[in-house]
């Protein structure tokens, strides 16, 4: 429960998000990036104290988590998901280039070529830890 506490800074950054939607007057992108915000921090700080809670009380819950067969399963979803997210990054890239926003382009072409090489350190990383 200790490591728990942190989530809970989620709930603070939400609420001051939405106080800041109503209580400034901003343009009209601001205002959705802060409701965004909100939105992201408050559901990933719930979900993530709902774990925790869960995990210590719930025993069942506990071992279906931990389980090998839901371990790997969950890593071959995220190696696949990496891949088609650089994927969708790419083509948002070419799509980016096409209507003249060079910066967002060269972003995330930037992101797509860093991200094979930040998965090989990750990966070395992990293979002498584990």
């Amino acid at each position: 429960m200790k490591n728990n506490k942190i989530w809970y800074l989620g709930y603070v950054i939400g609420i001051c998000s939405l106080i800041i939607v109503f209580a400034l007057k901003l343009n009209e992108a601001v205002e959705i990036c802060l409701t965004f915000v909100f939105a992201i921090s408050v559901s990933v700080s719930y979900m993530k104290i709902m774990h925790h809670k869960m995990v210590e009380k719930d025993y069942d819950y506990k071992i279906s988590v931990s389980d090998e067969r839901n371990e790997k399963i969950r890593d071959k979803v995220n190696a696949s998901m990496a891949f088609i997210l650089m994927l969708l990054m790419g083509m948002i890239a070419v799509v980016c280039i096409s209507v003249k926003a060079y910066l967002p382009a060269v972003l995330l072409a930037i992101s797509v070529g860093c991200s094979p090489i930040i998965m090989f350190f990750i990966n070395r990383y992990y293979e002498k830890k584990y």
